[in-house]
C-alpha cells in the first residue's frame, strides 16, 4: 500500500519526536496553565524577577541547590531540600515548570536535582525568558500567594543515587568502554587557558566535550530537534547503551547535557556534582591536557 502525504508527514514527525516530550513545554502551554493550583512555575534567572516575571512564578536563586561544603556529593540534605521546596509551594503532587534567561543553564539543574530527589514531574519552558518575551507574553511584578485548605501532601524527598556521581565514581569510570564522561565546559576551560579561579586546568581523562550551548537553537535558546540532538551525541560516540557522567564547573552546564540526553531517551545519566571546582582543586585526581 502507498503512503499518502499526510502519512509521510506523520512519520516524519514521529522520527523527530522526543522520547520525553512531557519535560519540555512551550510558552503557549505555560500561558494557558499558569494559574492552576497543581502547577508551580519557577523563575531561576540571576536577576530581574522583582521587575518582571512570568505570571504566578516563584523565585529560586540559581545557587540555592548546591552545597559547596558537602563533599563527596555536594547535594543539600534531603530535609534542607524538602524545606526549600515547601517554601516554593512544591508538593509531592505538584507539576513543576522551570525557566531562566539562558536556555536552561540554571533551570536544568533544578530539573536534575528534582529527579534525584524522586520528583520527575518537572519540565523546562522551552526558550525560557528569551522566548517568553519574544512571544510578547504577559509579565508581572506581582508575587502570587498560594492558599490551600487542606494543604497538599508535603514534598517527600526520595534520593536516587543513580542520578549522582562522586569523584571516586568518575575515577572508576575513566577509560571504561561502557561509560561516557561528558565535559560541558568551553574549549578555553578544557584547554586550561580559562581557569575561572580553579587551581589546575585541563580535563578529566577519557572525557568527551559536548558544550551545552551546542544543544540550543540560537538566538531563540530553544532546544534542537530530537534528530539534531541524537546526531550531536552519536557523532561523539555517546550512544544510548552507555552510562553517561556529565560535568562542568559546578553542575549547571552538565545538567543541560543530561536534560537533552533524557529528552531523547537516554536513561543512565549521572551528574558529577563536585565538578571541576572539586576536580581541578584536588592534587590527587588525574588531569589530562591538550598536547
Amino acid at each position: 500500500m502507498g503512503y499518502t502525504s499526510a502519512m509521510i508527514a506523520m512519520l516524519a514527525v514521529a522520527a523527530m519526536a522526543y522520547a520525553h516530550p512531557e519535560q519540555l513545554v512551550e510558552t503557549d502551554w505555560v500561558a494557558a496553565h499558569a494559574f492552576e493550583n497543581n502547577l508551580r512555575i519557577v523563575d531561576m534567572r540571576q536577576t530581574g524577577y522583582a521587575e518582571a516575571h512570568v505570571p504566578s512564578a516563584v523565585y529560586l536563586s540559581p545557587v540555592a541547590i548546591r552545597d559547596a561544603n558537602n563533599p563527596p556529593t555536594f547535594l543539600p540534605s534531603p530535609q534542607a531540600f524538602a524545606d526549600l521546596m515547601l517554601k516554593l509551594g512544591i508538593y509531592d503532587t505538584t507539576r513543576v515548570v522551570v525557566y531562566d534567561e539562558r536556555g536552561g543553564i540554571y533551570a536544568a539543574r533544578l530539573w536534575w536535582i528534582l529527579n534525584y530527589f524522586g520528583h520527575s514531574n518537572v519540565a523546562l519552558m522551552n526558550g525560557g525568558w528569551t522566548k517568553w518575551t519574544s512571544d510578547r507574553r504577559p509579565t508581572t511584578a506581582e508575587v502570587r500567594s498560594f492558599f490551600y485548605n487542606p494543604p497538599p501532601a508535603p514534598f517527600t524527598p526520595k534520593p536516587d543515587p543513580a542520578w549522582i556521581a562522586t569523584a571516586a565514581d568518575v575515577v572508576a569510570a575513566i577509560d571504561k568502554p561502557g561509560i561516557a564522561i561528558l565535559d560541558a565546559r568551553t574549549a578555553a576551560e578544557i584547554e586550561g587557558t580559562d581557569l575561572r579561579n580553579i587551581k589546575r586546568g585541563g580535563f578529566i581523562p577519557s572525557s568527551t566535550p559536548v558544550y551545552w550551548e551546542d544543544l540550543l537553537n540560537l538566538p531563540a535558546r530553544t532546544f534542537k530537534s530530537a534528530d539534531e540532538l541524537k546526531q550531536i551525541y552519536a557523532s561523539r560516540g555517546v550512544v544510548p547503551s552507555k552510562e553517561v557522567i556529565a560535568y562542568c564547573q559546578v553542575g549547571m552546564r552538565a545538567s543541560v547535557d543530561l536534560f537533552a540526553l533524557h529528552l531523547i531517551g537516554y536513561d543512565k545519566l549521572r551528574n558529577y556534582y563536585g565538578a571541576w571546582e572539586e576536580w581541578g582543586n584536588r592534587d590527587d585526581l588525574p588531569i589530562a591536557t591538550k598536547k
